[in-house]
């Protein structure tokens, strides 16, 4: 599935418990580690708040950056600005435990802590559902018209008789 990223581990069993706190810099060659990953092109900051108590840690994400992509309706390419919050509750334990997106279950023996996994997630939560140019006229404007030309044709275009007698049942049910 990936190969493991050196950059995004924490080496936690040297720390002082407390708060601490971690920067790393994500690009296009983090993504490029998973195979099916969406986003191909990124750059983006990452910092975890990272407090370490005695029987569990606590982790804050705080994810910024851009994902460069390309707009679902024209198919030019953008730069989308991301950014968001996530949490991580790190325990230590050996029994079996089924992981939520808020917990995570580490060995006592563990000594670091990869980040790879969560920060590929995270990151790709932030994806919106349609990725697109703000504004209609920032488009590539020769793909719209054709676009439009072809969805007045497709308006245009007269209906199945078939369907239309379906239609007078839906009509007479009524």
């Amino acid at each position: 599935m990936q190969k493991k990223n050196k950059q995004l581990i924490i080496p936690f069993v040297g720390l002082k418990e407390g708060k601490h706190q971690f920067e790393f810099e994500i690009d296009s060659t983090f993504f490029e580690q998973f195979e099916f990953s969406i986003i191909k092109k990124a750059d983006f900051k990452l910092v975890v708040d990272f407090e370490k108590k005695p029987t569990l840690l606590n982790l804050v994400f705080k994810l910024n950056g851009l994902i460069y992509s390309n707009c679902d309706r024209c198919n030019d390419e953008l730069a989308f600005q991301a950014s968001g919050t996530e949490e991580l509750i790190v325990k230590f334990g050996d029994e079996s435990f089924d992981e939520t997106d808020e917990i995570k279950v580490i060995s006592p023996a563990s000594y670091e802590l990869d980040l790879t996994k969560e920060a590929y997630e995270y990151i790709h939560l932030l994806l919106p559902t349609k990725l697109v140019h703000e504004k209609k006229s920032d488009c590539n404007q020769k793909v719209i018209e054709k676009l439009n030309e072809l969805n007045s044709k497709i308006e245009n275009t007269e209906i199945d008789p078939r369907w239309s007698a379906l239609s007078k049942l839906k009509d007479k049910s009524k």
